[in-house]
């Protein structure tokens, strides 16, 4: 009886202990480990808890590329990158191609803003494709983005401009506009967090004061705070299009979304689907980049989204694009596209 009562007394205690160890590890603030919105590969090596090659690992990096199964990955000591192809008849029986690129970072890593001719008084006026960007930049991930630049070829209103940490432009409307782009805008803080604004709502000045390094303004805002955008829920934009789109899921932790349209495998949505997946996938931010036959997603020097190959006369170039890390990319580029 003493020997059940002694095992009863230990087993209490080694549930108390764990109890305590537990909730010292949440007041130091750690977080649960890293899952990838879609496993990995069997082949895939195990990860940090942040998602991450453990620093004592043999390889460099983790590489796929596999166009058949529409996977590409990339993973080292502070980046993970995995893109996957999608394809379905979504709302109102419309074929639909689509790319969901979760990107995860150390503290510290981030998007970088890139332009075809980087001195600020030519910004707009030297296009490239975006395959031939990426390559120049030896830019591992490189997509289109809000197409400032060409607002400054085209002498259009700006909108509110960091990039790098510099204030660019500090032009925008007063409200959200009808029509695209609305001049909403989503901002990259120090910390790797992301925050949508709606146009009128913030200025350069304020946003660089609170530690703001880039903001893209485009719009509308596809999701604040969780929330679908006001635009999005008045169906102000349900006409069908290509779509990229750029969001948060946590601190360093991004989704990007990149829509084929107007060809006959793919026929591009309206912005509700657009922000109901993201938020079903665990965004609370969310805004709509420049769309159209604009949108490109590029890894490893070479275009992932198709339009380029069904249409090439609709393969527009670009002014700048947004990339993340860099890689020598002639070792793994075969003959040219």
């Amino acid at each position: 009886m003493l020997h059940c009562m002694l095992k009863k007394m230990l087993l209490v205690a080694a549930v108390l202990v764990m109890v305590l160890c537990c909730a010292v590890s949440l007041a130091e603030g750690d977080t649960a480990a890293f899952t990838p919105l879609y496993p990995l590969r069997s082949d895939a090596p195990e990860l940090t808890a942040e998602g991450f090659l453990p620093e004592d690992s043999q390889e460099e990096y983790y590489l796929v590329i596999d166009k058949e199964a529409g996977e590409w990955t990339y993973i080292d000591h502070e980046m993970f990158i995995n893109i996957r192809q999608f394809k379905d008849v979504v709302e109102r029986e419309r074929n639909l191609i689509w790319y969901e690129t979760e990107v995860k970072v150390a503290p510290g890593v981030k998007f970088m803003i890139q332009h075809a001719n980087p001195d600020p008084q030519y910004i707009g006026r030297k296009f490239l494709y975006a395959h031939d960007f990426a390559r120049q930049t030896n830019s591992i991930l490189a997509i289109s983005d809000d197409f400032y630049g060409f607002r400054v070829y085209a002498k259009r209103r700006p909108g509110v401009i960091i990039q790098n940490g510099v204030i660019l432009a500090d032009d925008t409307l007063s409200q959200p506009h009808w029509t695209l782009p609305t001049y909403d805008l989503i901002a990259l803080y120090e910390d790797g967090s992301l925050k949508t604004y709606l146009a009128g709502e913030i200025g350069a000045e304020e946003l660089l004061a609170q530690g703001v390094t880039d903001t893209w303004c485009f719009g509308p805002v596809l999701l604040s705070n969780g929330e679908i955008g006001q635009q999005v829920i008045d169906k102000q934009f349900e006409y069908i299009n290509p779509r990229q789109t750029l969001g948060m899921i946590e601190p360093n932790h991004y989704l990007i979304m990149t829509v084929e349209g107007r060809h006959k495998n793919s026929d591009g949505v309206g912005l509700t689907w657009c922000a109901e997946r993201m938020r079903d996938l665990g965004c609370t931010e969310a805004l709509n980049l420049d769309g159209g036959n604009s949108i490109k997603l590029v890894f490893m020097g070479s275009l992932i989204n198709s339009d380029q190959h069904y249409n090439e006369k609709n393969d527009r170039t670009v002014t700048s694009m947004i990339t993340l890390g860099t890689f020598p990319l002639e070792t793994i580029l075969g003959e040219e596209e």
